[in-house]
Order: structure tokens, then C-alpha cells, then sequence
């Protein structure tokens, strides 16, 4: 081995045109899959949080022919008895109008008891103004998305009116949040006595909602739940199912798209290889005719393939890095209405190396496969002649 490896690295250097091709051929495929990799992991990170981490695992609503869930401290008491929840929150939702002076907005309101729902859904961590806390203490407050409030023209402590139907009352802003997302425009958090007295329908919510530790356990809960209960129990697997279905979808794409660019790679690299075999059959009628075995002759051109992999490799990974941070420091903005995330985020990830170098690998290795073949079913003596 060690003689055939002195030889593929003597080649290599005598020409190092077709080193330098090799080389920016699959540093250009590797960059390209990486960062690839890294937009597309990104893309679904951002789309797993805001429709998991920014949102319940697991929804209770209200049993068939009924809209809402009247006993909802029983089934706060039955989710809390599951040890892989983390937090339960009864909601009550509704949709109704906020008018400040000559402005007005439809919005949605949704009462809380503000504990509970910061601990499932950390609002606190997305408030920019007052403390969330506040609604346990104040009936008539609320906290509106900056969005809304920018639309309204209102600020903090300004009183506005929420009305729903033949129902209103007057309430002051008791603070500001920002999430990023569509709920800034329309949203407002109220308490859920409050949001009782609007719905006029008694001591009820329109769901109990819950978080888990570990999110792939929720459909288990729920599973569980629809045994025990009267209600309607869906996880957050149930409520996505067509986003999941896309991150799939997506996955099977980016390797299509992952096979053609190493196919692409490949072929150049083989291409090269083919006519460096050609250029070569005296040398290599020489070396067979030395005692040379074809098993040595096939052994030199694969490992002038693969000795190109691993600077291929450490330059696509960098060039991939470079890229990426490139793509990150223009905070690229996207409408969420489409692609369901608001703004181009490239995570990478060190698994994505480790795939650069085996890819590199790979492609040199297969690449140089067929024109080793080749060049090792040579007759020595019509290569001599031949060269």
C-alpha cells in the first residue's frame, strides 16, 4: 500500500491542474449541501417553534354539542396528574372589536389566569412593557401586541374599548408584547373573569391546554385522554399535520437535491480522471510491465481520488461557515403569511461537517472508481505501444 500511495501522491503533484479542479469541484458541492443543510434545519427549527414551542402541546376542548368546557378545574386537576406535564392553562377565546377615538380593529381576546398561562407559554419573556402578573390583579387591564397598539395609536395605561356583540367595557392597557408574529396585530390577553363576563355564558373556558416535557409524548397523553374523557383531546401532532407532512415532503426534496449536486460533482471529477488515464497508459503499461498488479494499478487512482477528499472536505465546511454567517448578518425577512417563519436563519450544525467529509469521501471514491477500473484493465504491452 505504502509504495501505491507514494505513487497517487507523486501524480498529483506532477499535475496539479487536475488536483486544484478536483478539489474546487467538490469544496463547491460540499459548500453548497451544507449550507443547504443549515437553511433547511434552520427553516424547520423556526417552524417547530412557533408551532410547538409557541404554542400548547396538548388541547382539550369541549365534548361533542357543547362550545364550551364547564369543568375545566377537573380536567386542569386530571392533566396535572400526568408527570410529563409542565404547565396547564384554561383559556377562554373569543373574537370581538377594540376602538380608541375614531380607531377601530377586530382583535381576538383571550382570558387567562396570568400565571398559569405564563407558565406554559412564558409571555412574560415577549412583554416589552408592564408585568403580565398585573392581570390577577387588575379586571379591567389588559396587554396588547405592539402591533395593535401601533394601529390604535394607544399607550400604555390608555383606556380603550373592547366590545363583543351587545357586550363592552372599558379597560386600560396595562402593557405591550412582541412575539414576532401575527398575533402582534390582533391579539389581546385579558383575564379570564373578564373574558367570562364578555362570552356571558357562566364560570366556563373554551379549552384546557397543557405543555410536556418532552413534546413526542403529547399524542400519548391525549390518546389516553379521549379513554378517559368526554372531551376532545388533540395534541399538537394532530393540530399540524400538514406542516409536518411538508417538513417531510421538504426532506425528500433537499436529498434529490443533495444527489444531484454530488452527481454533478462527481461526473466532473470522473470526467478529469478519464482523461488523465488516457494521458497515462505508457506509465501505466510501464508499472505493470515492473511487476505491477492491477489490484496496485486500480489502488493508485482510487487513492489519488480519495487523498483530495479531506482538503475538499475542511474547505467546503469553511466555505459553507463563511456563507452562512454571510446569509445571517443580512437578517434576511420573509412573509410569514407564506413561508410560514418570519425571517432566513441557517443553523449549522456540527453533524454537518462530519456529512461534508463523508461526502467528500464519497464522491471522490466513486468518482474514481470507474477510470481506476479502467485504467487497471490495460494490456501492458498495447499501453506501451499505445503511449
Amino acid at each position: 500500500m505504502m509504495y501505491e500511495f507514494s505513487i497517487a501522491k507523486r501524480h498529483i503533484l506532477r499535475n496539479p491542474r487536475m488536483a486544484l479542479f478536483t478539489v474546487a469541484a467538490v469544496t463547491l458541492a460540499v459548500a453548497v449541501i451544507v449550507v443547504f443543510m443549515g437553511i433547511m434545519s434552520g427553516f424547520q427549527d423556526e417552524i417547530i417553534t412557533t408551532t410547538v414551542e409557541n404554542n400548547p402541546h396538548i388541547y382539550i376542548q369541549p365534548k361533542k354539542d357543547e362550545n364550551y368546557v364547564h369543568l375545566y378545574r377537573t380536567v386542569s386537576g386530571i392533566l396535572w396528574a400526568y408527570p410529563e406535564v409542565e404547565a396547564v392553562s384554561a383559556r377562554l377565546t373569543g373574537k370581538g372589536a377594540a376602538k380608541y377615538k375614531d380607531e377601530v380593529r377586530a382583535i381576538s381576546f383571550l382570558g387567562v389566569n396570568p400565571e398559569d398561562e405564563d407558565r406554559m407559554m412564558d409571555v412574560q419573556g415577549d412583554i416589552i412593557s408592564g408585568d403580565f402578573l398585573d392581570l390577577d390583579r387588575r379586571k379591567y387591564a389588559a396587554f396588547i401586541g405592539t402591533g395593535l397598539a401601533e394601529k390604535l395609536k394607544l399607550d400604555p395605561e390608555e383606556g380603550f374599548t373592547l366590545a363583543r356583540g351587545n357586550r363592552s367595557v372599558r379597560i386600560k392597557v396595562a402593557g405591550l408584547f412582541k412575539t414576532g408574529t401575527a398575533a402582534d396585530d390582533s391579539l389581546i390577553y385579558i383575564p379570564l373573569i373578564l373574558a367570562q363576563d364578555l362570552i356571558g355564558m357562566g364560570d366556563v373556558v373554551s379549552e384546557v391546554d397543557a405543555k410536556v416535557a418532552d413534546i413526542y409524548q403529547a399524542s400519548l397523553i391525549t390518546a389516553d385522554l379521549n379513554r378517559r374523557l368526554g372531551y376532545d383531546s388533540k395534541s399538537w401532532q394532530d393540530l399540524n399535520a400538514d406542516i409536518l407532512t411538508l417538513i417531510e415532503t421538504q426532506r425528500v426534496i433537499a436529498w434529490v437535491f443533495y444527489f444531484l449536486i454530488i452527481a454533478i460533482a462527481g461526473f466532473g471529477i470522473a470526467n478529469t480522471m478519464i482523461m488523465i488515464v488516457s494521458r497515462r497508459t505508457r506509465e501505466i503499461g510501464i508499472l505493470m510491465a515492473m511487476g505491477a498488479t492491477r489490484r496496485s494499478v486500480l489502488k493508485i487512482f482510487i487513492l489519488e481520488s480519495l487523498i483530495l477528499a479531506p482538503p475538499s472536505a475542511l474547505l467546503g465546511g469553511v466555505l459553507a461557515y463563511l456563507a452562512a454567517q454571510l446569509i445571517m448578518s443580512y437578517d434576511i425577512e420573509l412573509p410569514s403569511e407564506i413561508y410560514m417563519v418570519s425571517k432566513m436563519t441557517v443553523a449549522m450544525r456540527p453533524e454537518f461537517f462530519i456529512w461534508a467529509m463523508a461526502i467528500a469521501l464519497g464522491v471522490n471514491f466513486a468518482a474514481g472508481l470507474y477510470p481506476a477500473w479502467k485504467a487497471s484493465r490495460m494490456d501492458p504491452v498495447v499501453a506501451i505501444a499505445g503511449g
